[in-house]
């Protein structure tokens, strides 16, 4: 005959065997002891964090809108991320006319420094300044606004280092010295002696900048989620295709300053021996972008891997302001020096604060290898490419036509050269990305 009592102890026993065996496993998955090798340690991590692939796979594996949220969720566990890069990027230069020359011992006056004459030598301008590499930063930060990741918002803010091209050139009378520029009186090639045997001695300082910056913030909206739900965590093989929607801003400030000391060394000259001339043109210019903008990015997760694709376009309006002016101070011996407004290729015809505004493109591109080093750290190498369609640059705005008649206290004759006019050209920026994300 069996025994009632018997009978449930054994029943009993057996499904507190069922019920420890079932908890080993569960704590084996949850908290994994330092025998579980570390790759399935974080897996395990990975998993306790968000549901399971099994739990539900009514989307996985397909491109969809689920009405409700998909428990395979596509990228890394979290609601909010946090991103520094470094920045090692190249810009596009800005072009130069010949701002300073050089000719031979020997050479005529009037033939000293003159574009085309036989010997001179150009020692600074015709080029293009600041196109070398410029390190900066970029500090991203975002967050899902509902746990399916569907929707969510993010901001970023980057600049590049001060970009600054310099030359500086002193002289007792040799080498020669000069400062080019187009006479409009007699329609050819003339200069401004800078140093000259017996004439001038003085020196001649040129200073180019550039500085660049931009932020944006954007919702992003994933319109696409693939994932494999047969791997074990989900969120790290998956691809998921975001629309992005916000506002760009870019800033692009920029200046070129000539500079000149001049001391009389002719005895005999129109100018008084030892009298110091000291002057400086300046161009300076000021942009900034304001747009909407519209793209895609694309994240693809393969274990510890991942890769970002982003391709979008802000179309929106660039405000110009280009600045220009000048001054000169003559210290004749023994008389109180006098200031007057206009350098040399900076003279009252051209001098003043001009605005313009423009419609403007700017499409961007980027491509960003990732790699987890833990669960919620991914060490990031990119490639990020954004064009400007509209911006003023300092060198386009210099006008080396001049009318000499403006350098003397005399009645002013001929054309009003130098002559300001508006010149926009195009602006673009490139480099790679070193940086962390964190999320959380």
């Amino acid at each position: 005959m069996k025994c009632p009592l018997a009978s449930f102890f054994g029943r009993a026993s057996l499904c507190l065997g069922i019920l420890a065996a079932g908890a080993a496993r569960a704590e084996l998955y949850d908290f994994p002891d330092e025998a579980v090798m570390p790759a399935a340690a974080e897996e395990a991590d990975a998993l306790a964090e968000r549901p399971t692939a099994a739990a539900d796979h009514r989307h996985c594996g397909t491109c969809c809108k689920p009405k409700s949220c998909c428990k395979c969720l596509c990228g890394p566990s979290g609601r909010f991320w946090i991103r520094g890069e470094y920045l090692l990027w190249w810009t596009k230069g800005d072009s130069l006319p010949p701002l300073v020359t050089t000719s031979p011992a020997g050479t005529p006056r009037a033939q000293a420094g003159v574009l085309g004459q036989p010997g001179t030598v150009i020692l600074f301008g015709d080029e293009d300044v600041n196109d070398g590499a410029r390190s900066g930063g970029r500090f991203t930060v975002g967050t899902w606004l509902d746990d399916c990741q569907t929707w969510g918002i993010e901001g970023d803010y980057f600049a590049l280092g001060e970009e600054v091209t310099e030359f500086s050139a002193i002289s007792a009378g040799d080498p020669i010295l000069a400062r080019p520029f187009f006479n409009v009186i007699t329609g050819q090639e003339d200069s401004e002696l800078v140093a000259f045997p017996g004439i001038v001695t003085g020196s001649v300082n040129v200073r180019a900048s550039s500085d660049f910056q931009g932020a944006g913030v954007r919702l992003l909206h994933n319109i696409c989620c693939r994932t494999s739900c047969g791997h074990k965590i989900c969120n790290r093989n998956c691809h998921r295709l975001d629309l992005i929607a916000g506002y760009r801003f870019l800033k692009l400030n920029e200046d070129v300053v000539i500079g000149e000391q001049l001391i009389s060394t002719d005895p005999n000259g129109l100018i008084p021996l030892g009298t110091r001339i000291d002057l400086f043109d300046r161009f300076d210019t000021r942009n900034e972008f304001h747009g909407g903008e519209l793209g895609l990015l694309s994240r693809i997760y393969r274990g510890r891997w991942s890769l970002d694709v982003l391709g979008k376009v802000a179309l929106g309006g660039t405000w110009s302001t280009v600045t220009i002016d000048g001054a000169t101070t003559v210290a004749v011996p023994g008389v109180a020096p006098v200031d007057r407004s206009g350098g040399l290729l900076a003279q009252g015809s051209n001098i003043g604060t001009f605005s313009e505004e423009n419609f403007a493109v700017v499409p961007e591109v980027g491509l960003t290898l990732g790699y987890f080093v833990r669960p919620r750290l991914r060490a990031l190498m990119g490639y990020t490419f954004i064009y400007w369609s509209h911006v003023a640059r300092p060198g386009d705005q210099i006008d080396v036509a001049l009318n000499p008649l403006q350098l003397t206290p005399g009645p002013f004759i001929g054309p009003e050269r130098p002559a300001f006019e508006f010149r926009d050209s195009d602006f673009w920026a490139q480099g790679l990305n070193f940086g962390l994300e964190y999320t959380f």
